[in-house]
């Protein structure tokens, strides 16, 4: 049963970032998603949202800045990715 922390799904998202460059959060989410084969807790649906947590952790690489000094990001909602 998978439990991603952030640090773990964030070294995917650059990844996928590098290979996509302008790709949104959803096809983030969905890229993530697809090569870690999230599974138990992680896909567990979030009270009052569309989010599971897995998705959640990884709209949280965004709200926590977490790798804002090696991407740069476009839009306000479904926003773009880049590397800087």
């Amino acid at each position: 049963m998978s439990s991603y922390t952030e640090s773990q799904i964030a070294a995917v998202v650059l990844d996928c970032i590098k290979s996509k460059p302008g790709i949104t959060t959803t096809e983030l989410i969905a890229e993530a998603r697809q090569i870690m084969k999230p599974s138990g807790d992680d896909l567990e649906q979030l009270d009052n949202r569309n989010d599971d947590k897995f998705s959640q952790k990884v709209r949280n690489i965004k709200s926590h800045d977490s790798i804002a000094h090696l991407v740069r990001t476009e839009g306000d909602r479904n926003r773009r990715w880049y590397l800087k």
